[in-house]
């Protein structure tokens, strides 16, 4: 399960370090052409350790995936707290995002090369990533409420918003507010995204 206030395997460093070998190996060939085998070749242990800590490829896939949320969501939490205003903390987390997901060595691949192996994961059966992105950023409102820069009619519901937007537009090239036309989104955000969080008139 997802959670914000650990590591993302700290609990058990083998199989902390078996997900980064199956990151690597992933990036570099693809998940459909990688094996347990070669996962476990790469991590320097036997094949029936890496059954044991992930009895399927489908959980390994996903404790990968998983683990990159997980560090995706430090580095948002850098950006947030480098920026002065809740609008600015705002554009620079969504932007942030984008540029992970773009950049990334094995999710940008997945999503252009074979997405049945992460959209199920981030879209129909997404509730627990949406949960704990809407968990992380219900935590942050709050803290910008009580600053009183912003005062969202219901923070629970602007934050599960704002992070079903933010998903999308993560895994989304092209269009009004894409992930490749950083322009466009930052306009978007500040003009559509943060009336819905100011103080109602």
């Amino acid at each position: 399960m997802l959670d914000a206030a650990r590591g993302p395997l700290d609990d058990d460093p083998l199989a902390d370090a078996i997900v980064a070998a199956a990151l690597e190996q992933f990036s570099e060939l693809g998940i459909r052409r990688s094996t347990m085998e070669d996962v476990a070749r790469r991590a320097g242990v036997s094949r029936i350790t890496v059954f044991r800590r992930f009895s399927t490829k489908e959980g390994l896939v996903q404790a990968v995936i998983e683990h990159e949320i997980l560090r995706a969501n430090e580095t948002l939490e850098q950006a947030w707290a480098g920026a002065d205003t809740t609008e600015e903390r705002l554009v620079q987390s969504f932007r942030v995002l984008v540029d992970f997901v773009g950049g990334h060595p094995l999710l940008d691949r997945l999503l252009r090369s074979e997405p049945e192996a992460v959209l199920p994961i981030l879209t129909i059966n997404g509730l627990p990533v949406i949960e704990f992105y809407r968990s992380v950023i219900a935590k942050r409102l709050r803290v910008e409420v009580a600053r009183g820069g912003i005062a969202p009619p219901d923070i629970d519901q602007a934050s599960e918003v704002l992070a079903r937007l933010a998903i999308s537009i993560a895994l989304t090239p092209g269009g009004l507010a894409g992930r490749e036309d950083p322009a466009r989104l930052e306009a978007a955000l500040r003009s559509l995204v943060m009336p819905m969080l100011r103080p109602q008139r």
